[in-house]
């Protein structure tokens, strides 16, 4: 017979495979990324110098703002781009955003300092992903994210049927739709400027005092999701592991998008052998699929120095082939 530690053993057991069979949270593992993390930076670093911050004016300038027009158009390019595909979100705009000014920066070793670059790209790529999430909504009935798919839901009830045919049955919906993110783009607007003098004031209050808050705000945020002790102890051990890769000058960008992507690649992946029978040679053969692996192969081989080193030795080859053939030809 079992004994009872045997029982409470295969329950613990059981428990742990539940925990995990579902992935890993995203919500839990972003806090401990980025705030269990910084609470640990801080306990090693406590002599922070308090910043001190003066605002002269809420309503930004336009002076202030033009030098990065080329950041403003660029991230709410993909922002929209990638609000259009189902099932990505706010999150990978954002994140791609940034990567993308930080690699078109003349200074990027600002990034992550304070950089108002990275900042603009960030929201930009953010803010203009949602108006971007509405369009497969409305066109194709297809929700590429929660609140979307929450959009969809309403316009259900309200009878309003979502689909190529929309602008035929209800063509004042979409002129509606457009002006009530129109509205609420203002009203966004109106309120971050009207909060700043007030949450600027976050600022002045010594780290080593505001991190137990942030400690409980962690803690509380991770278990509310689901109400399981589990999440907590994912929150705490992805701080660790961003401590660490902080400590290492590694960027966090990659780690929060594998988690964002993974899921998504996992439940893509297994639709995808499901409709070719197992076989994943089609994954690769297919022109769209050998487009996009190809372009894949070429951004990641782009950034590797041997490439790079090859590619420079290629261009250097080709420019002395066609000066010795003008020479010739000259003579």
């Amino acid at each position: 017979m079992i004994g009872m530690e045997g029982i409470h053993a295969y329950s613990r057991f059981s428990f742990g495979s539940t925990d995990l069979s579902g992935g890993i949270a995203l919500l839990p593992a972003m806090v401990g990324a980025f705030g269990f993390a910084e609470i640990i930076t801080v306990m090693r670093n406590p002599r922070m110098q308090v910043v001190q911050t003066k605002i002269d004016h809420v309503v930004p300038r336009l002076k202030d703002i033009l030098p990065y027009w080329k950041t403003i158009i660029r991230s709410g390019i993909v922002g929209t781009i990638i609000g259009v595909l189902p099932g990505v979100g706010e999150d990978i705009a954002s994140w791609v955003s940034y990567d993308m000014a930080k690699r078109s920066s003349k200074h990027p070793e600002e990034f992550g300092k304070g950089s108002v670059d990275g900042l603009i790209a960030a929201e930009t790529g953010n803010n203009a992903c949602v108006p971007g999430a509405i369009i497969p909504v409305l066109t194709l009935a297809i929700p590429g994210s929660a609140p979307a798919a929450v959009l969809l839901g309403a316009m259900l009830i309200h009878g309003i049927r979502p689909g190529p045919l929309i602008m035929i049955e209800f063509p004042k919906f979409i002129y509606e739709t457009t002006a009530m993110v129109l509205f609420a783009t203002i009203a966004m607007f109106v309120l971050g400027l009207s909060l700043v003098r007030t949450l600027v004031k976050v600022l002045l209050v010594p780290r080593q005092k505001l991190m137990p808050i942030v400690f409980v705000l962690c803690v509380v945020g991770a278990y509310a999701i689901t109400g399981r002790m589990f999440d907590v102890g994912v929150m705490v051990v992805f701080g660790v592991i961003g401590f660490v890769l902080r400590e290492m000058e590694y960027p966090m960008a990659p780690l929060v998008l594998g988690i964002i992507l993974g899921d998504i690649l996992d439940k893509n992946l297994r639709r995808s052998l499901i409709l070719t029978d197992g076989r994943i040679g089609p994954l690769f053969t297919r022109p769209i699929s050998f487009f996009i692996f190809a372009l894949t192969v070429l951004i990641i081989l782009s950034k590797v120095k041997f490439a790079q080193d090859a590619a420079n030795a290629a261009k250097r080859a080709a420019a002395g082939l066609f000066r010795r053939k003008g020479a010739g030809d000259g003579v």
